[in-house]
């Protein structure tokens, strides 16, 4: 578990509330609780814990990896989730972030590069996938890549992953969002791409301001750059992502709805003085299958544009299909437009790599039906 961490104790039962008071009252940077006997009291133990010490990371630990228990667990104040099999290497990681939180460790804020698409269709998603792995790639920093689309979004499937938690737990727990938290809800691609999709399951949903805000500031905190994929979300987080994002890659096709539209947006982006930053990039782009001519749609944005990706609509789909991202395989037209575009993003920027010192945690397990609740 690291040289730097002491066990300071480890109990058989759960904790009385007198016992639980005087663990949140110590000096206390972890405990693990284990779920496997009693889900219910565990859960009033993570409850109580964490209610009390806000600042004391809660595991919760057990050997299935059961997504409602999981989802439970974070609900009551867990920040991280510890399944078998539980490896070293696992533990260790997670009490460096536990480390990371005591510490307050804040780099400089990362960039929000977000795709924001003129209508339905245009590709946007997997402009955002693509590019998201072209500037991991590139740049050789943190990268995570955002599904703003709530209902049904495709991210997470677009590079084969399936989300166990989603956008919605983060927005819906606004006030509970730290390092530890976003660890437990991030997917983590084979790249090295972290990924926040959306939830599996339709539903509607209305997102508070205020968790979006809260969510962006920790991820500009703790990845260099955020790759956000508009979707659908809603208008004020719409606003929000306008305001913060470094660059605004507005998608668009040479079609004539999405060109009407690309120019509304850039309308009312002109009267709220926020077109610095702003990228028009026109995706399927090709002279010969289109009516409309790259002169004639720049004349009707009355702006140039910036960036032109081929038409690999073919591709996309079958991408699509087998769950493997259009960049990871291998050099084509496409990709050589993502490392253009992510080298103009990042400047090839590194990050720093961050250090841990050591801290206390207890642990307690059930092994026993007995004890006060």
């Amino acid at each position: 578990m690291g040289s730097h961490s002491v066990v300071v104790r480890e109990f058989g039962d759960y904790l009385s509330r007198e016992d639980q008071a005087e663990i949140a009252l110590r000096e206390t940077d972890a405990v693990i609780v284990d779920l496997d006997d009693e889900i219910e009291r565990g859960l009033k133990v993570i409850e109580r814990l964490s209610s009390r010490n806000a600042a004391m990371t809660i595991m919760a630990y057990a050997t299935s990896s059961d997504q409602t228990m999981m989802r439970r667990a974070m609900h009551a104040g867990a920040r991280e989730f510890l399944s078998e099999p539980l490896l070293p290497d696992a533990i260790s990681e997670a009490l460096l972030r536990a480390s990371a939180r005591r510490d307050g460790n804040s780099p400089n804020p990362g960039k929000v590069l977000t795709f924001f698409p003129s209508k339905g269709g245009v590709g946007a998603t997997t402009l955002a996938v693509n590019f998201a792995l072209a500037l991991r790639e590139k740049s050789g920093a943190s990268v995570v890549v955002v599904d703003l689309d709530y209902q049904l979004g495709e991210v997470a499937s677009g590079l084969g992953l399936q989300p166990r938690f989603s956008i919605i737990d983060a927005l819906m727990n606004s006030e509970r969002i730290d390092r530890e938290f976003l660890s437990t809800i991030l997917l983590k691609h084979s790249s090295g791409l972290a990924v926040l999709g959306s939830p599996e399951e339709f539903n509607y949903f209305t997102a508070p301001t205020g968790g979006a805000q809260r969510l962006f500031q920790l991820l500009r905190e703790e990845y260099a750059y955020v790759v956000v994929d508009a979707g659908s979300c809603a208008n004020e987080i719409q606003t929000m992502l306008i305001d913060s994002a470094d660059i605004l890659y507005l998608v668009t096709e040479l079609s004539f709805p999405a060109l009407r539209n690309a120019r509304r947006i850039l309308s009312f982006l002109q009267t709220k003085d926020q077109l610095r930053g702003v990228n028009v990039v026109v995706n399927r782009f090709d002279a010969r299958r289109w009516k409309i001519d790259e002169s004639t749609a720049e004349k009707t944005l009355g702006r140039p544009i910036v960036w032109r990706v081929p038409d690999t609509r073919d591709a996309a789909r079958h991408s699509q299909e087998i769950g493997v991202p259009l960049y990871c395989e291998g050099d084509s037209p496409l990709s050589r437009v993502l490392v253009q575009m992510a080298a103009s993003a990042c400047g090839k920027a590194a990050v720093p790599p961050k250090q841990a010192t050591g801290f206390n945690f207890f642990r307690f397990r059930a092994s026993t039906a007995r004890g006060d609740d």
